[in-house]
């Protein structure tokens, strides 16, 4: 299951990982927590019901920082999901529904897609940027996810870069997605000049072999040039940009992989080899 801030993404799997259900439900804006919460439990239970084999694992991305031990969820400031705050997703669902429970952000999961499933599988040093509602960073750095002490490695939209705008309110604020739908040219776009800086930044610090874009920004076709000609001028060492295969599907996929690895768990298995 797949938890942002407008919709709910939910696909049911069976061991062979044929896909069962495949659903979409969106988030009424006049929700109250409860309520969101009781939703994704009885969307769980429909999606169920008529299953005769019980359920193994169930994993869960969601589009806020979270600690993947404990359930946590991480309130930074600035949020657009602030109703998801104090929701413990681990322990409501292990409660409900008696099975173990993986959990991490949408972006982590989405890195790790890319990395099992993706565009990134021969890679062991890259970075998946996720631009949509918010925009976040999943690091894979020596064949490792970065999570960092708390769980908020990667939080890029969050950094600041005015003394009143963090990077994703001044993209929205500069109203990019409007300047994407009509499909202006973005040279010298604020949005696009500060991504560009931003990435640049990244490239300097983590030093990743790869940029793997994705979100629903990047289906249209000139946001990824824009963001590649603002950014490599500034770059000291050769790295690639790459679109995402699955640009709106990646947190899903990776939640996918995640839970049936943990379903195999249950039973002792190891997860399967991947393909040579």
């Amino acid at each position: 299951m797949a938890i942002d801030v407008k919709q709910i993404q939910l696909r049911l799997t069976d061991l062979s990982l044929k896909v069962i259900r495949d659903q979409c439900f969106y988030i009424d804006p006049a929700w109250q927590q409860a309520e969101l919460a009781e939703a994704i439990l009885r969307f769980i239970r429909l999606a169920v019901q008529d299953q005769s084999s019980p359920l193994l694992a169930i994993g869960i991305s969601v589009a806020v920082p979270v600690n993947s031990q404990t359930g946590e969820i991480l309130a930074l400031p600035y949020s657009k999901f602030s109703i998801i705050h104090g929701i413990n997703f681990k322990a409501l669902l292990e409660e409900h529904f008696a099975c173990p429970v993986t959990l991490d952000n949408d972006v982590n999961w989405a890195t790790l897609a890319e990395k099992s499933l993706g565009i990134a599988k021969n890679v062991s040093d890259f970075v998946f940027i996720y631009f949509g509602e918010g925009i976040g960073a999943g690091i894979y750095l020596d064949n490792h996810l970065i999570r960092g002490s708390t769980g908020i490695s990667g939080e890029i939209g969050h950094i600041m870069v005015n003394n009143k705008e963090n990077l994703q309110d001044f993209v929205s604020n500069h109203h990019l997605q409007q300047a994407l739908e009509e499909g202006v040219d973005l040279t010298g776009h604020p949005a696009i000049s500060q991504i560009g800086s931003t990435l640049a930044t990244i490239a300097a610090v983590i030093n990743p072999k790869m940029f793997v874009l994705g979100g629903p920004m990047t289906k249209y076709p000139q946001f990824i040039p824009a963001i590649i000609k603002q950014t490599q001028p500034q770059l000291f060492n050769e790295v690639s940009f790459i679109p995402s295969n699955a640009p709106n599907y990646a947190p899903l996929n990776g939640v996918q992989a995640g839970t049936y690895e943990l379903a195999l768990s249950s039973f002792g298995l190891p997860s399967p080899p991947e393909a040579e």
